[in-house]
């Protein structure tokens, strides 16, 4: 084949006398990145070309010439302008404004803020506005397929504009930003004309109280299709989240609404709204509301507490009382309530729902033919494996991201597809539970921790770890463990069960293991019974010996001051904090409600001074009266004997005859060692009557034996208080017998005559005539 006489030689085409072909240069490629910093080594200037070399000092330049598919890569530091992005990018190649710096690139200043008008496909991350005038920070206008990521925005406390506005914007989005609204500024605010927006994981912040601001929303929704998922609002006097009419098909599902003096949810007139696993708690007025021409509306798996005006700080600017779930006017009929969980702030408080009016959960029942899987709980664990999938705007996944979890400790009475998904915005996964009690012995220093009670979490448990303040760290899978401790003090005992999947729960509790100076019964003077303690009952002056319910140690609480430990349920006593009288024995530490003042009374006695009130503790003669601290003054009901428990109803036998002493003619002759056995008449209290001495008190006739006429006579059982010659001084021997050397002439008592003669205190030493064995 032949070749053309072409063949080999270039081809020129001349248009317009210019020579094109292939001897022109090629044209560069635009760079897919502007970058724009402060203060770089080798300076900034807005005629540079935007180079990492040679960088704008402005947002505003990059802004004038960026075009889609290219970054602007924003350093950090303030740049003091507002930023207008006049251009629009595609899907696939938006246009991109971003800091990759550690440090903030934040807007600042009293105009700051980005404003986008009739642009598209533009993304803004990680930046900051702060802005100190009253514009908002982010003004977009009739835009869509923005994408708001990362970065926070705010105003200062005067601005009254909304901090982000989005009017005629659609199909866009704004996603883990924070926004602050300060005092007077709304947060987000989306006009009839937006839709399409989705806002998730977004928190928006303002202040709570009235006297500061007012009519204050978190975010306002206004227009069609719209979404506020997993995000966290605080404050705000109208409402955190406010829906207009014009508001149709949004939904609001996976937020966190806490304190603030508006409603939390208030949806006025917008129809479709699904209201769906929202956790909002310390509102003033309503925690949801639906209300005006409102229809469609769905308010489910929500859990809500504390709503309602009750004495919150913030709410006492003016006069509230708000429900938990309230729908009225239109709304009433068109709304579907159910699988929500609500609590008020006490017991005595049921009106927590309102349909028109504030009623009862099950007068809005009644009312409403709504609410039949709601629960008036503020249990965490009632929110487990209870909520509706099939709801209008149930998440599939729980705030976070967690997927659901059926866990098989609780049982599924939930509805839809997934009968185990959670009610609120946490899909629990349980920890172990921590509930142990404390069993105390203060004479052996000794505590054993029963930690039986203990819940699983999602598995079993595996381990119980026990720290017992003093160093010592026990771990087993025993639930139960005991430790002695070397010294008396304060000490924190912690105990962490561990559940197989290697979660775990904690709780710790502070005790006292004071140094006991004894253990003793009051017997009170009042009716002559022992004190006793049972739990449910208070303490009641009702026994007749001190048997284990009657028994208390008397420990040293230093500073003068005593603690009652009741050896029956291992506590001590307390005063109690809400009305300072009432008496229990429920304490393991001792602190101030614990502490008594011990008064020692002339005749023998004692009594015990309650702390804060300085009021004494009262026995009164009816013994089914509960005792309390609540007399200013010591009569006979505020005097007890203090015995010494294991010198209580004992007999005295004679050394010299080995017979007992017995308060002859029931008590009304002088004692004698003449009984062969010992009964009523040979039966003795060994009475505390302090400075280390004692008192002999007959059982026979409740009168302190007495040496009488200062020691010149017979002793007998004849006096009704101990005063001088009612004191004796107990002395133990080494070979188990006793003796008692009476105050009032310092001789010992003697069994006269080898026996055969009435007691007498006249003996110089002690000889076998002044022995005695306790039986």
């Amino acid at each position: 084949m032949g070749k053309s006489l072409l063949s080999g030689l270039a081809t020129v085409v001349l248009t317009g006398g210019a020579l094109v072909g292939t001897t022109l240069p090629a044209q560069a490629d635009a760079p897919t990145t502007l970058y724009v910093r402060q203060n770089p080594v080798g300076g900034c200037s807005d005629q540079y070309p935007g180079t990492l070399e040679q960088p704008f000092c402005t947002i505003g330049a990059a802004a004038a010439i960026v075009t889609g598919g290219q970054t602007v890569d924003i350093g950090g530091g303030n740049y003091q302008e507002r930023v207008t992005i006049g251009t629009s990018g595609t899907p696939e190649q938006p246009v991109t404004f971003l800091t990759t710096s550690s440090s903030a690139a934040t807007l600042v200043g009293a105009t700051a803020g980005f404003v986008i008008d009739g642009q598209h496909d533009v993304v803004l991350q990680n930046l900051r506005v702060v802005g100190s005038g009253d514009v908002p920070a982010l003004d977009a206008h009739n835009s869509s397929g923005l994408t708001i990521r990362g970065g926070t925005y705010g105003l200062n406390m005067s601005a009254t504009s909304p901090v982000i506005r989005f009017a005629g914007v659609t199909s866009s989005s704004l996603s883990k930003i924070t926004v602050r609204g300060l005092t007077a500024s709304t947060g987000i605010t989306m006009d009839a004309a937006s839709s399409d927006v989705a806002i998730q994981d977004t928190s928006v912040q303002g202040y709570a109280n009235y006297i500061l601001a007012d009519n204050t929303v978190g975010v306002r929704i206004d227009g069609p299709r719209n979404s506020y998922i997993g995000g966290s609002i605080a404050g705000f006097t109208n409402a955190a989240i406010a829906l207009g009419p014009a508001a149709a098909g949004t939904v609001v599902a996976n937020n966190v609404i806490s304190g603030g003096a508006g409603h939390g949810v208030h949806n006025n007139g917008a129809t479709g709204t699904a209201i769906a696993n929202n956790t909002i708690n310390n509102r003033c007025q309503d925690g949801i509301r639906v209300d005006g021409a409102s229809s469609g509306v769905s308010v489910q798996n929500n859990v809500l507490a504390l709503n309602g005006h009750f004495d919150l700080a913030y709410c006492d600017n003016k006069a509230l009382d708000g429900v938990e779930i309230g729908v009225y006017g239109g709304a009433v009929g068109k709304t579907v309530v159910d699988y929500n969980n609500a609590h008020h702030y006490n017991s005595n408080s049921p009106e927590i729902y309102a349909w028109n009016t504030r009623m009862s959960l099950a007068a809005f029942r009644a009312a409403s033919g709504q609410a039949a899987h709601d629960r008036e709980t503020g249990q965490a664990r009632d929110n487990i494996d209870s909520a509706n999938s099939a709801a209008p705007g149930y998440p599939t996944l729980a705030r976070g991201g967690s997927p659901r979890i059926d866990d098989p400790g609780v049982p599924n009475t939930g509805a839809g597809p997934v009968t185990y998904a959670d009610r609120g915005t946490v899909e629990a996964v349980r920890s172990p539970e921590v509930r142990f009690d404390v069993a105390m012995n203060i004479q052996a220093r000794s505590v054993t921790v029963d930690a039986s009670a203990s819940l699983p979490g999602l598995n079993p448990i595996a381990s119980y770890q026990f720290t017992f303040g003093d160093g010592s760290t026990v771990t087993q899978t025993n639930p139960i463990a005991s430790h002695t401790y070397a010294n008396p003090g304060a000490y924190q005992i912690g105990v962490t069960v561990t559940g197989t999947d290697g979660r775990s729960g904690t709780y710790s509790r502070r005790i006292s293991m004071l140094r006991p100076t004894g253990t003793v019964g009051l017997r009170a003077l009042s009716n002559r019974r022992y004190v006793s303690y049972e739990t449910g009952f208070g303490l009641r002056p009702n026994q007749a010996e001190p048997s284990t319910i009657a028994q208390f140690d008397l420990a040293d609480a230093g500073n003068g001051k005593v603690a009652l430990f009741s050896r029956a349920v291992g506590r001590y006593v307390a005063v109690s904090q809400f009305d300072l009288a009432t008496l229990t024995a429920d304490s393991v530490l001792v602190d101030v409600h614990e502490t008594f003042t011990l008064v020692r009374n002339g005749d023998g006695t004692i009594s015990l001074q309650a702390p804060i009130t300085n009021k004494y503790v009262t026995a009164d003669v009816d013994s089914a009266v509960p005792m309390s601290a609540s007399v200013s003054t010591i009569g006979t009901w505020e005097k007890f004997l203090q015995v010494v428990v294991p010198d209580a109803n004992r007999s005295l036998k004679a050394k010299v005859n080995s017979r007992f002493v017995s308060a002859d003619g029931a008590g009304t002759k002088p004692l004698i060692a003449s009984a062969a056995t010992a009964s009523s008449w040979e039966r003795f209290d060994v009475v505390d009557v302090g400075n280390g001495q004692v008192g002999l008190l007959a059982r026979v006739n409740n009168r302190f034996v007495s040496a009488d006429g200062a020691g010149a006579k017979p002793l007998i059982a004849g006096a009704s208080a101990a005063s001088t010659w009612e004191r004796f001084t107990m002395v133990r021997s080494s070979d188990g017998t006793v003796s008692f050397k009476a105050a009032v002439n310092n001789k010992y008592v003697s069994a006269d005559g080898a026996g055969s003669k009435p007691l007498i205190a006249n003996g110089s030493v002690i000889s076998t005539w002044e022995r005695f064995t306790l039986g």
